[in-house]
């Protein structure tokens, strides 16, 4: 099945990747970072300024886009896929759309002061709404990912398997290890998942 709003949502799904990979860029590469009085009131353009008005924009978009993605992937396909495949596509949205909800919530906060009882809660039922979120869409993704093998399209079935398992191997491995992921941080983490979004997209567009 193709249409102009399945295509549509390819171009969204890979300006999803994409954006994921930005708000993960460590905000020290856009200069140093403001002391003193600036902390309050950051100059325009600065490293803290981004941090705390370009990033959770951008954090919060990323999130969005890429669920749309997903619900794009899962109408598009949902008459070829076996019973199971469908039912794991739909938790892999569900914690999808719980993440989307959770990053709301914890960027929302951004440049509250830290004795804000409220933006403390907001932070706190984030994370635990991520951690829920992530619980769901892990195995799920991973499940709609081994279908689409199955069914002989390993590339999109590896994009969905892979990016969050090679993202989740990253995390734990450098727990293990004691292993610092500065000077990338975050973005070695999700640089598999803006990947797989790409891979996810370009299908999309294409419609096959």
């Amino acid at each position: 099945m193709w249409t102009p709003s399945i295509r549509l949502a390819g171009g969204v799904t890979g300006l999803g990747g994409l954006l994921v990979a930005v708000a993960a860029v460590p905000t020290r590469w856009f200069g140093p970072r403001p002391t003193d009085s600036y902390v309050f009131d950051p100059p325009r353009f600065s490293a803290l300024w981004v941090e705390r008005t370009v990033i959770p924009v951008v954090a919060v978009a990323a999130a969005i886009l890429l669920l749309a993605g997903l619900l794009s992937l899962l109408w598009r396909d949902r008459e070829r896929m076996a019973r199971w495949q469908r039912w794991f596509a739909a938790i892999a949205v569900v914690g999808a759309a719980i993440v989307t909800l959770a990053t709301m919530l914890v960027f929302s906060t951004e440049g509250s002061a830290t004795s804000d009882v409220s933006a403390t809660m907001n932070v706190l039922i984030g994370v635990a709404l991520g951690l829920l979120g992530t619980v769901l869409a892990l195995p799920g993704l991973v499940a709609w990912g081994v279908g689409y093998v199955r069914n002989e399209r390993r590339r999109i079935g590896a994009a969905l398997a892979g990016g969050p398992v090679v993202s989740g191997l990253f995390v734990a491995g450098s727990l293990a290890a004691g292993v610092s992921l500065d000077p990338l941080g975050g973005l070695v983490i999700v640089l598999p998942l803006s990947l797989a979004a790409l891979i996810v997209g370009a299908d999309l567009w294409r419609g096959t």
